[in-house]
C-alpha cells in the first residue's frame, strides 16, 4: 500500500516542468562550477581537484532547496492538497511518502552530478580515474551528500510550516549565499544555523570558526528533526480548505 502512495508521488514529481527544469539545471551547474571555479589560496594538484568538488556541491545545494520548496509547495497551490488527501486520507503516512520520494531523487541527483563532475575533471583537468582516486574523492563528498540531503527536509518542513515555497528558499539560499557568514561576523552562535553548521564539510582547511564537521552535521540534523517533527504535529491538526 505504501509502496503505491510513493510511486503516485514520483509521478507527480516528475509531471511538473519547473521540478524538472530545477533537476537539468542542476545536472548541468554542478560540473559546471567544478570546471569553473577558482581556486583557493595554496590549493593546486589534487587538492585543488577536490576543493572544486567540494564548493561546488555547496552551491548545489541551491539547487536541492528550491527542488524540495517547489515538490512541497506545489500542494498549496489552489485546492491540491485537499485533492491529495482525499487519495492518501492518513496524513502522516502522505508525508512519509512524499518524504521517501525527494530523498529518492535527492540521492539520484546527487549519484549522477558526482559522475558527471567526476568525468569533466577526468577530461578537463587530468584527473586520473584510479581506484583511490575515486574513493578519497567520494569519502570527501559524503560529509556534502548527507548535508544536502538534510537541507532538503528543512526545506520541506519550513514549507509545511509556512505554507510557502517563497519563504524557505529565501531564507535558505541566503545563508547558503553568504548570509550567513555575515551574521557570524557579529555572533559565534550563529554557527549553529543550518548551512553555517555544515561549513567544515565543503572545505579542505578546516576552519576553527565553523563547528567540526560531525557536530555540524549533528546540528543541521537537529534542526531536520525539529522542524519535519513540528511541521507533522501542525500538519497533523490544521484544517484544509
Amino acid at each position: 500500500m505504501f509502496g503505491r502512495y510513493v510511486k503516485s508521488e514520483q509521478r507527480k514529481f516528475l509531471y511538473n516542468k519547473w521540478i524538472l527544469i530545477v533537476m537539468t539545471g542542476l545536472l548541468v551547474f554542478i560540473p559546471v562550477m567544478v570546471l569553473s571555479l577558482d581556486a583557493f589560496v595554496g590549493e593546486e594538484g589534487y587538492l585543488l581537484i577536490k576543493s572544486k568538488l567540494m564548493q561546488s556541491f555547496y552551491l548545489g545545494q541551491v539547487g536541492y532547496v528550491v527542488l524540495s520548496a517547489l515538490y512541497f509547495g506545489q500542494e498549496y497551490l489552489k485546492s491540491t492538497l485537499r485533492t491529495s488527501l482525499l487519495g492518501t486520507p492518513k496524513r502522516i503516512r502522505f508525508l512519509l511518502s512524499k518524504v521517501c520520494c525527494i530523498l529518492i531523487w535527492t540521492v539520484i541527483l546527487l549519484a549522477m552530478t558526482s559522475l558527471l563532475s567526476i568525468v569533466v575533471l577526468h577530461f578537463f583537468f587530468d584527473f586520473s580515474l584510479k581506484a583511490e582516486h575515486l574513493i578519497d574523492c567520494l569519502k570527501c563528498l559524503v560529509p556534502a551528500y548527507i548535508s544536502t540531503m538534510e537541507l532538503v527536509l528543512i526545506t520541506a518542513g519550513m514549507v509545511i510550516l509556512t505554507r510557502s515555497p517563497v519563504v524557505s528558499i529565501a531564507m535558505l539560499t541566503s545563508l547558503i549565499l553568504g548570509l550567513g557568514n555575515l551574521l557570524l561576523q557579529y555572533s559565534t552562535t550563529m554557527r549553529f544555523l543550518p548551512v553555517i553548521s555544515s561549513m567544515n564539510g565543503f572545505l579542505i582547511e578546516k576552519i576553527p570558526q565553523y563547528l567540526i564537521i560531525g557536530n555540524g552535521l549533528m546540528v543541521q540534523g537537529i534542526w531536520c528533526v525539529g522542524l519535519l517533527g513540528l511541521a507533522a504535529v501542525i500538519f497533523q491538526r490544521r484544517y484544509v480548505r
